[in-house]
C-alpha cells in the first residue's frame, strides 16, 4: 500500500480507540464473562454414562447424577464424566422402581432425591375376602442411599384414601397375582421440582398446584406454602425451579409471570425480583437457578439474541458491497452512500452503475426463497412427512449458503442474595456448525460449571467461566477476493472503397479486489463489525493510427483505493415492540491514482500528458433510538474530493517534450446532517 494512503490510515487509529473505550466503559458497570470448554462426556445410549433423551442433572462436590427418564435409571459419574455406578444395576429388571425418574437433588450424606410417579395400595382396600385391591398412581419423590438402597418415597399428594369422586380404573394384577384395579386421576405424572437445605430438609416444587411441600429429614410432612397466581407468595403453574439459597431461603423460578419468586425458610413471602425483558435483572421464562457458595444466584432464562449476517452476492459488482455484509441499519446504508457517492469512480471503465447485479441477486433470492416458503405453506397438506421434511432441508440448506454466520447467544445472569444484579455469562451456539448448532442449556452447577447437550448425539459438554477476554472462538469473518481482467482489440476502417486498418485499438483492464469482513459479540447486546475493501485497478491502452502515426498513442492508469468501514452496535432495548438501538458508525476512504499518456512514437512526437491524484474521506455517524418510537440521525462528513473521484493535478507536455501547461483540481466538502423521526 502506497506510504500516502498508510498515513492517512493512522487517522483511524484514535476512532478505533473511542470504540473501545465506549464499550469498556460501559461494561465496567455491568461486567460479562463468556465460558471455556472444559471436556466433553456422555453419549446416547442405554447405560454406563450414556443416557436417553429426557435427563436431569445434580451435582455433589465430587460426582454427577443424571435421571434418564426413557431407560429408568440414575446414573453417577465423577466430576469428570466417567461412569461410577446405576440404580437400578438391571433397569429392565420388573423389581425396578422406577417409571418416569425426573429432577433429582443429593444430600451432604450422598443420599439421591429424584422425582418419579409411583402406584401405591390404598390402605382400606382389599382387606375383605374377596375385595379387590385399589392403587393410585400418584407423584412421588424417591430417596435412595449413596450406595442405591430405596430409603423412603415421599408423597405430595394423599394416597391413603380413596377419592371422594367417580374416577375410571384400569385392571391390573397386583404383586401377589391378584387381580386389582389402578387409579389414574388428573396430574398422576405432573413434574415435581426437589432441593435441600443444608440440613438435608427436602423441598418439593409442586408447580401445577401452586404449591411447595417441604420434609423434614426422616420423611415427615412439615409444612406446605406457596399458591397458584402472580401476586405476592404466588406462581404460576409453569414454574420450572427450586433452589435454597445460603439463607434457607427458597427462591422459585416463575417462569410464567417472568420474575423469581422468594420465601423463608417457613414459607413466609418475601418478595420477587426480575420482570419480564431482556435487560439487565429482566429475564424471558426463567428457566433454571443455581445458588452458589459465594452467594451468588446464577438464573438462566429463554433470552436468545441472534446474530445474523447474509451471504456474499452472487455477483460481485465493481462497487462497493459494505452495505450487503453487514446486519444493515439505516446508519450503515448511509454511510456506505456517502462513500460511494463521493470517492468513487463515476466515469471511465470503473465506474459503477445506479443499481448493481448485487442488489437484484439479492432481491431474486428473497423473493424466491419466499415462493417456495409459500408452497410449502400452501401445498403442506397434499405432501407426506417425509416430502415435507425434505423440503424443510432444502430450505435449511439454502439459507446456511447464504449465511456468512448465524449465532444464536444466551445468558446466564447473577444476582446477589437481595436480587441486586451483578453481572452476566454469555455463550454462543453456532447455527452453521453441523457438530454444534443443536446445542442446548442442560444445567449449572453450585461451581458455577455450565452444561450444554447435543440434542443429536446426547453428548453432554461441560464450560467453565472464564472471564471476558477477546477469544477467536467468538469472533466470525470473511475473505473475498475477485479479480476481474478484461481485453479487447478494436480494428476500425473508415468511410473509403477499400478494406484496411485505419486505427487498432487494444485496451486491457484488470482489477483486483479483497474484501474482509471481522465482527466479534462483545456481549449479547454490544456488536463490533469492521470491513476492509482493497481495490486495485489498471488500464492500458494502445492506440494506433497507421495512416498517421504519430498521432499513436500509448495511455497507462493505476488506481489504489482502500475503504474502511466500522460499526459499534448497542441494542439498547431488545424487546420487538419498544426496540432500540445505538449504532456509531466510522467511515474512511483512501485513494491514489496515477496516468500516463504518452505518445506511441516519441522519436515523431513527444507529446504527453501525466495526471496524478489522491482522495481521502472520512464519515461519522450516529444513528440512535432514544426512545421506541423516535428516532435521531447525525452525520458528519468531511469528503475529499466531494464532486469527483479524485483530487488531481494535470501535467501537459508539448511535441517538443516541454511542460506548457498544469492544470489542478481539488473539491472537498465538510458537512453536518441531523434528522429526528418520531412515529405517532
Amino acid at each position: 500500500m502506497p506510504q500516502e494512503i498508510m498515513k492517512r490510515y493512522i487517522v483511524l487509529l484514535p476512532l478505533l480507540s473511542v470504540l473501545f473505550s465506549l464499550y469498556i466503559g460501559v461494561n465496567s458497570v455491568f461486567p460479562v464473562d463468556f465460558i471455556k470448554l472444559e471436556r466433553e462426556f456422555a453419549g446416547k445410549g442405554a447405560t454406563q454414562g450414556r443416557f436417553g433423551k429426557e435427563i436431569h442433572l445434580a451435582f455433589d462436590n465430587d460426582n454427577i447424577y443424571v435421571s434418564d427418564a426413557e431407560n429408568r435409571l440414575i446414573q453417577k459419574l465423577s466430576a469428570t464424566g466417567e461412569f461410577l455406578f446405576q440404580i437400578p444395576e438391571t433397569p429392565e429388571s420388573p423389581d425396578n422402581i422406577l417409571r418416569k425418574p425426573g429432577h433429582l437433588a443429593v444430600d451432604s450424606l450422598g443420599n439421591i432425591y429424584v422425582a418419579d410417579v409411583t402406584i401405591q395400595h390404598i390402605a382400606e382396600t382389599g382387606t375383605e375376602a374377596g375385595a379387590p385391591k385399589v392403587y393410585m398412581f400418584v407423584p412421588c419423590v424417591h430417596k435412595f442411599s449413596a450406595k442405591g438402597e430405596l430409603l423412603d418415597t415421599h408423597f405430595v399428594d394423599p394416597v391413603d384414601v380413596l377419592p371422594k369422586v367417580v374416577l375410571p380404573a384400569n385392571l391390573i394384577i397386583d404383586e401377589q397375582g391378584k387381580t386389582a384395579f389402578a387409579i389414574q386421576p388428573k396430574g398422576y405424572d405432573r413434574a415435581l421440582r426437589v432441593a435441600l437445605n443444608s440440613q438435608n430438609e427436602l423441598y418439593v416444587l409442586d408447580a401445577a398446584l401452586g404449591r411447595v411441600h417441604k420434609f423434614s429429614t426422616d420423611g415427615a410432612a412439615l409444612l406446605t406454602f406457596g399458591r397458584y397466581g402472580a401476586g405476592e407468595g404466588e406462581f404460576d403453574m409453569d414454574a420450572s425451579d427450586i433452589v435454597i439459597d445460603p439463607r434457607g431461603n427458597v427462591l422459585i423460578a416463575d417462569t410464567g409471570n417472568h420474575r423469581i419468586v422468594r420465601f423463608d425458610a417457613a414459607g413466609k413471602p418475601l418478595g420477587s425480583f426480575g420482570r419480564k425483558g431482556r435487560g439487565n435483572g429482566e429475564f424471558m421464562k426463567p428457566m433454571a437457578l443455581v445458588a452458589l457458595p459465594t452467594g451468588e444466584i446464577l438464573v438462566k432464562d429463554a433470552s436468545r439474541f441472534r446474530r445474523k449476517v447474509g451471504g456474499l452476492p452472487e455477483v460481485i459488482a465493481l462497487s462497493p458491497t459494505l452495505t450487503q455484509l453487514t446486519e444493515l441499519t439505516p446508519g450503515q446504508a448511509e454511510l456506505s452512500d456517502a462513500i460511494t457517492n463521493a470517492t468513487r469512480l463515476r466515469y471511465g471503465p470503473f465506474a459503477q452503475s445506479p443499481a448493481t447485479a448485487a442488489d437484484n441477486a439479492a432481491l431474486n433470492r428473497r423473493v424466491r426463497l419466499l415462493e417456495e416458503a409459500e408452497y410449502s405453506r400452501y401445498y403442506a397438506e397434499e405432501t407426506d412427512a417425509e416430502d415435507k421434511e425434505e423440503l424443510a432441508e432444502e430450505l435449511k440448506r439454502k439459507d446456511i449458503r447464504l449465511t456468512l454466520f448465524h449465532n444464536i447467544i444466551s445468558r446466564i445472569q447473577k444476582f446477589d442474595l437481595n436480587g441486586r444484579y451483578l453481572g452476566r455469562i454469555v455463550y454462543e451456539t453456532d447455527q452453521l456448525s453441523e457438530e454444534k448448532h443443536d446445542q442446548t442449556f442442560l444445567d449449572l452447577d453450585a461451581a458455577g460449571y455450565l452444561y450444554l447437550r447435543d440434542d443429536s448425539d446426547f453428548t453432554i459438554a461441560q464450560y467453565s467461566v472464564s472471564g471476558f477476554t477477546v477469544k477467536p472462538s467468538h469472533m466470525n469473518g470473511f475473505y473475498s477476493v475477485r479479480a476481474a481482467n478484461l481485453q479487447n482489440n478494436y480494428l476500425e476502417d473508415y468511410e473509403d472503397i477499400d478494406f484496411s486498418t485505419d486505427v487498432q485499438d487494444e485496451l486491457n483492464q484488470l482489477e483486483l479486489k479483497n474484501m474482509f469482513g471481522w465482527t466479534y459479540s462483545l456481549s449479547e447486546r454490544w456488536h463490533l463489525t469492521f470491513l476492509d475493501e482493497l481495490t486495485y485497478g489498471e488500464q492500458d491502452e494502445r492506440y494506433v493510427t497507421p495512416a498517421k502515426v504519430e498521432d499513436s498513442y500509448d495511455f497507462e492508469t493505476q488506481a489504489l483505493e482502500n475503504a474502511f468501514a466500522a460499526n459499534l452496535k448497542f441494542i439498547t432495548n431488545p424487546n420487538p415492540y419498544r426496540y432500540k438501538e445505538l449504532n456509531l458508525s466510522i467511515g474512511r476512504v483512501d485513494g491514489t491514482s496515477d496516468l500516463t499518456q504518452d505518445a506511441l512514437f516519441p522519436d515523431l512526437n513527444k507529446q504527453r500528458r501525466v495526471d496524478t491524484g489522491d482522495a481521502s474521506s472520512t464519515v461519522i455517524e450516529l444513528n440512535w433510538d432514544i426512545w421506541s418510537r423516535t428516532n435521531l440521525w447525525l452525520r458528519y462528513a468531511d469528503l475529499n474530493p466531494a464532486e469527483t473521484s479524485r483530487n488531481f493535478v494535470r501535467r501537459f507536455y508539448d511535441v517538443s517534450g516541454d511542460l506548457y501547461e498544469v492544470f489542478g483540481s481539488r473539491n472537498e466538502a465538510r458537512q453536518f446532517l441531523g434528522e429526528l423521526t418520531i412515529k405517532f
